[in-house]
């Protein structure tokens, strides 16, 4: 059974790498803020799917019988897994806060380290009221106090992709939120099934019942990212900066000290979006477009779209004087 597991364990590994490579290739792809935060999100996931199957399959089949030395392994894993688990909870939020286009409350801020508080604090006095007494009401009052947590943040990162509105209220970004927030629910509800189920009465081998639930944390953000892969089709890739675009906006930059916010402006321009379509993607208002394109007209002597467009596809003539 040993070697059963370590080849699925390397197996799992190979997964997890592979879906790592993704989620980074399509933040290289799309270059969307959201994207590169929920890249290390999944790095964090694949580390901590990587420590939790060496403690809960890997561990217990080789020290079988071994109660003592199997309950040290476990507060190894433990010192490990439990500051990712709270590393994990920060990006989750992080990228969905990114993904909405939100600012966060500073109340909300509070309540969240306030809850990343307790969760540590709960693991630190559990881990030393064992060392002191052995198994006792307070060390299974922080276990119990971990789990909820767990459960309460992961039920909150959902329901935040379900029913939070993005900034603007743009329907693109709506629907990939609800779709993620639909594929998470089913893809932790699946794991839930396998981790409270008296599996042991299923299988008859108890390793092979750690070693589903352990393996599907591999396998938790493969749907995510079929889904993001899938959905971000129809948005525009990130403009290669050896382009002729990128080169006339660095001219452009250069000559008439165009802003950051006008570079995005005549990006969106370039791709033949209107000024409302414009204001949709950066979360800002028509009106407020159309005072940029004011801006960017006087700076560039550029008299309509199509002469803006022209100068980034000839960067070597700069900007009309």
């Amino acid at each position: 059974m040993i070697p059963a597991l370590v080849f699925l364990y390397i197996l799992l590994l190979g997964v997890g790498v592979a879906g790592s490579l993704w989620s980074f290739r399509l933040g290289q792809r799309h270059g969307l803020p959201f994207l590169r935060t929920y890249y290390f999100f999944v790095l964090l996931s694949f580390a901590y799917a990587a420590m939790n199957f060496i403690g809960e399959v890997v561990a217990p089949a080789i020290l079988t019988g071994r109660a003592e030395s199997m309950t040290r392994v476990y507060l190894i894993v433990d010192l490990v897994t439990i500051p990712l688990l709270g590393g994990l909870f920060f990006l989750f939020f992080s990228w969905i806060i990114r993904l909405l286009g939100r600012r966060v409350p500073p109340a909300l801020k509070a309540v969240f380290w306030g809850i990343e508080a307790l969760f540590l604090a709960a693991f630190i006095i559990s881990f030393i009221s064992y060392f002191v007494r052995g198994i006792s009401t307070l060390s299974r009052a922080g276990v119990y106090i971990l789990n909820g947590i767990v459960g309460i943040m992961l039920i909150a990162a959902v329901l935040l992709l379900f029913f939070a509105a993005p900034a603007g209220d743009v329907p693109d970004r709506r629907r990939l939120a609800r779709g993620l927030g639909a594929v998470y629910a089913v893809s932790l509800a699946v794991l839930v099934v396998f981790l409270v189920a008296p599996r042991a009465s299923i299988f008859q081998k108890p390793e092979i019942a750690n070693a589903i639930p352990a393996g599907l944390i591999f396998l938790l953000n493969l749907p995510a990212l079929f889904y993001l892969r899938r959905s971000l089709r129809t948005w525009p890739p990130r403009q290669d900066p050896a382009s002729s675009e990128a080169k006339g906006l660095a001219v452009l930059a250069r000559d008439v000290g165009i802003s950051d916010r006008e570079k995005e402006i005549i990006r969106l321009v370039a791709l033949g979006l209107d000024n409302r379509e414009i204001g949709k993607k950066l979360f800002i208002s028509p009106k407020t477009v159309k005072n940029h394109m004011t801006s960017i007209y006087a700076k560039t002597g550029a008299r309509n779209r199509v002469q803006l467009a022209n100068l980034l596809n000839r960067p070597q003539e700069g900007p009309r004087t």
